[in-house]
């Protein structure tokens, strides 16, 4: 029997909560605000208002008629209980329907989590029990499901732990479908969906047989996906109760941290693929709308570092943040970056590059995310189908956010000559990345990472307009705070027939400089340098060159101040430059 939300006779009190609490915290009408699939939603503490309607019912479109997570409408009524009318939180409390009976409980093979459930009743959990232990087996799925959230999110993974030694965390089994709810997190001890008052910390409530919810892909069933992934999600919701008490900045990013959790503890069910289109602001069709701060359907943002920087960084993240709770999750995470050498205007670049490259048109063979071919083809600003003889007018974008482009060439007929972007920016916070797609399905990564003394300029590229299938175009401004503007054209070069050695750049330098080599076919080279009275310092590059520019890295920090050579070696002779190491 399929089960239908929303049924439950107080959910148009609910509706009125919902309304009235949006008001309440964005201090605006409500007007189209409340859902239509582009409303500009930007505070992700309002994730649950996305699912109704301008009518006050629950929007059926794009699959989310199911609310993830009622967490963040928790925390939001915890923040603001002061200002909520005692008329809202009697709304609120009648989602939490009276038991006339008792709960039976099952504490998980692990011994962390008791569940509590009933067999009968509207909160009734499935009956099947195929092993004859008296225990449903649904009941035992949850407490399986648990345990194997705690196991990866504590023991591997190094998150802080919300269970106390010697404690048992608490996961109440309900109906939650007449709410169209997966589960939430509570850390209270009275009001609707209460803990009890020996509860560590926080406790959770779980659906009670997600029949009729959207399907998932894992291979026990939609069931007992849907059961995986809840719990998995819950619990880090739990987590970050315990690291960051769900107060400052980066608790407005708790819904996307939580769906992560579902796609690491539990790869094969992907219930996430239903909450990543048709939002405000998911990266794949609203790269332009503000990304900050993350909800559910940002998942993916939150998946690329996972992929990119290793399982341990967003434990890494979180460490910072519980040292400093009043750190925001932007600068945490610059502050891993930075601690691992790696460059933050970089990453949160590729982050908009990976969500460009995915979907049935766009994947390339190496680039992206491991489930890309997965994921919908990103909404494109722009396509162009020839080279530009100017820069286009200049456009903005908002804070934390992208745009993506693409220059089609069919036939590989746009140019016989190689790859130019040129481009202008406002400020040095907007970057840009172009990913060339060749014919055997490979991509090339070309970057433009802003910087003071670069505002414009150009990309040379290695592509020969006639091997490139066609060209992305990400433009993504990193300010949190300011619209930027920027420009750009994508045309072409042709490199002389002979060789070229330019003068390295910068010069005088240290520690590291770059000489530019221009080829005009593959070829092998030899690149040395010599200090002042001719003694063979280093050899730079010894080996095939493919035809094109090639900026090859001298490092020089062993070395002390004064003239240095550098000679090139080719099949057409011999050419030498002289540079100037300052230390």
């Amino acid at each position: 029997m399929k089960k239908t939300p929303p049924t439950n006779p107080h959910l148009h009190s609910f509706k009125l909560l919902c309304t009235s609490l949006l008001v309440l915290l964005t201090g605006t009408p409500i007007l189209g605000q409340i859902v239509g699939v582009n409303a500009e939603v930007q505070n992700p503490e309002l994730v649950i208002f996305q699912h109704f309607d301008s009518t006050g019912s629950l929007n059926h479109s794009h699959d989310h008629s199911f609310i993830k997570c009622l967490t963040p409408l928790i925390i939001s009524l915890n923040d603001q209980e002061s200002e909520i009318s005692p008329a809202l939180k009697t709304a609120f409390n009648a989602l939490d329907a009276p038991r006339s009976f008792s709960a039976s409980e099952y504490i998980s093979p692990g011994g962390k989590f008791r569940i509590h459930y009933e067999t009968s009743g509207s909160h009734r959990v499935p009956s099947d029990d195929f092993n004859s232990n008296g225990i449903p087996d649904y009941v035992e799925e949850i407490a399986e499901a648990a345990d194997s959230s705690y196991q990866h999110e504590i023991v591997t993974l190094g998150f802080t732990d919300p269970i106390g030694d010697g404690e048992v965390y608490d996961v109440f089994v309900q109906n939650l479908a007449n709410i169209g709810a997966y589960g939430l997190t509570n850390n209270r001890t009275s009001g609707s969906f209460s803990c009890n008052s020996n509860s560590p910390g926080t406790c959770i409530y779980i659906e009670n047989d997600f029949v009729g919810y959207p399907p998932n892909t894992d291979p026990e069933g939609d069931v007992i996906g849907a059961v995986k992934v809840t719990m998995a999600h819950e619990f880090k919701h739990a987590i970050q109760f315990a690291q960051n008490n769900w107060q400052g900045e980066t608790d407005r990013w708790a819904e996307m941290d939580a769906t992560l959790m579902e796609e690491v503890v539990y790869d094969d069910v992907n219930d996430y693929y239903n909450y990543i289109t048709g939002f405000a602001s998911d990266l794949f069709n609203f790269p332009a709308t503000s990304l900050t701060a993350g909800s559910y359907e940002d998942i993916t943002w939150a998946l690329y570092f996972y992929e990119r920087f290793g399982p341990f960084f967003w434990t890494e993240v979180w460490q910072v943040i519980e040292a400093n709770t009043s750190i925001t999750l932007l600068d945490a995470i610059r502050t891993v970056l930075v601690g691992q050498s790696d460059s933050y205007d970089a990453a949160v670049l590729e982050s908009y590059m990976w969500h460009y490259a995915s979907g049935s048109d766009f994947s390339g063979t190496d680039f992206g995310f491991e489930e890309r071919l997965q994921y919908p083809n990103p909404r494109i600003s722009a396509t162009y189908t020839e080279l530009q003889s100017q820069l286009t007018d200049t456009l903005f974008l908002s804070p934390f956010a992208a745009r993506y482009y693409t220059l089609e060439n069919e036939f590989n007929t746009i140019s016989e000559g190689y790859v130019k972007f040129d481009f202008y920016v406002e400020n040095p916070e907007v970057h840009l990345g172009l990913i060339a797609y060749m014919p055997d399905g490979s991509t090339r990564i070309q970057t433009a990472i802003g910087s003071r003394d670069r505002l414009s300029g150009s990309i040379e590229t290695n592509w020969l307009y006639n091997e490139i299938d066609k060209i992305g175009l990400v433009v993504m401004n990193s300010s949190v705070d300011e619209s930027n503007g920027y420009a750009f054209r994508f045309t072409d070069y042709f490199i002389a027939e002979e060789i070229q050695l330019a003068q390295n750049y910068p010069n005088p330098f240290y520690p590291r400089t770059k000489i530019r080599v221009t080829i005009p076919r593959t070829q092998n080279i030899t690149l040395r340098v010599f200090d002042s009275i001719g003694r063979e310092i280093q050899i730079v590059y010894s080996g095939t060159i493919e035809a094109g520019f090639h900026d090859i890295l001298f490092d020089a920090r062993a070395l002390s101040s004064g003239i240095y050579f550098y000679q090139l070696i080719s099949e057409d002779g011999i050419k030498t430059k002289a540079m100037t190491l300052i230390k």
